[in-house]
């Protein structure tokens, strides 16, 4: 498929636009099954495969100590005809959702197993999660999910049904568009600034599937979690030596 232009223009901010969300969109993975990334492109976790990894997108905590237990997922796109389709996964009352620290990475895959090890003070801030109809149904409702460059937008909300983050993805600017060789991506510093209209959202051929986009820096995010704990190091003679942990 040749890919669209991706063009800025004036954006119209919506009614459901929400300023200093608690959680953002960062990535999204339209690869057509059969495509590979771009130019030769490829992922940090999954290198270079055709599909770069299957349906799956990826969240950033930004509010510490979030709880989103029970929160929906709204997928919504265009598949070419005149009604949009779309769905919403259903997170669990499971414990991992409710007590998140800002700078979580969680990831949402159709092909990848859970990986809920999640433990920021010893530097894992990912989760993984999957959804897809032989699921397990722990974390996120047992549910296929649609991923693709059909002017495809993830809106966050929450048990009460109100919108935390979204619309986002492409279609919220005028015109613009993803092709089925690349992903959809935060390019600038995850935080409070960050909005569906933000203009750090772009296009690119290169993903990073569960670390932090090209460019981004999550050190102000994580600062609320000290790094791991500083390692003792005994040299000769029983001087105390310091190492810290990176």
């Amino acid at each position: 498929m040749m890919k669209k232009e991706f063009v800025f223009c004036i954006l119209c901010f919506g009614a459901s636009a929400v300023f200093g969300a608690s959680i953002i969109l960062n990535e999204y993975n339209a690869v057509a099954g059969s495509e590979y990334l771009k130019d030769g492109g490829s992922d940090s976790y999954w290198g270079t495969v055709s599909g770069n990894g299957g349906d799956w997108f990826e969240l950033v905590v930004i509010e510490d100590h979030l709880d989103i237990r029970n929160w929906g997922l709204e997928i919504a796109y265009d598949d070419g005809t005149v009604t949009p389709a779309g769905n919403t996964l259903w997170l669990t009352n499971d414990l991992i959702w409710s007590d998140l620290r800002s700078g979580t990475i969680i990831t949402v895959s159709e092909d990848m197993a859970d990986d809920v090890s999640y433990d920021p003070a010893n530097g894992d801030w990912w989760i993984n999660v999957n959804a897809n109809d032989i699921g397990s149904d722990t974390y996120i409702e047992a549910q296929n999910f649609p991923v693709n460059e059909n002017d495809w937008k993830l809106t966050i909300i929450d048990e009460g049904d109100a919108v935390m983050f979204g619309p986002a993805g492409e279609g919220v600017f005028c015109s613009g568009g993803i092709s089925d060789t690349e992903v959809f991506r935060l390019e600038s510093d995850p935080s409070v600034l960050t909005t569906p209209f933000s203009l750090g959202y772009d296009d690119g051929g290169n993903s990073t599937f569960g670390s932090a986009n090209g460019g981004q820096d999550f050190r102000d995010l994580r600062s609320v979690v000290p790094e791991p704990a500083t390692m003792l190091l005994f040299g000769l003679g029983g001087v105390l030596l310091r190492r810290s942990k990176r």
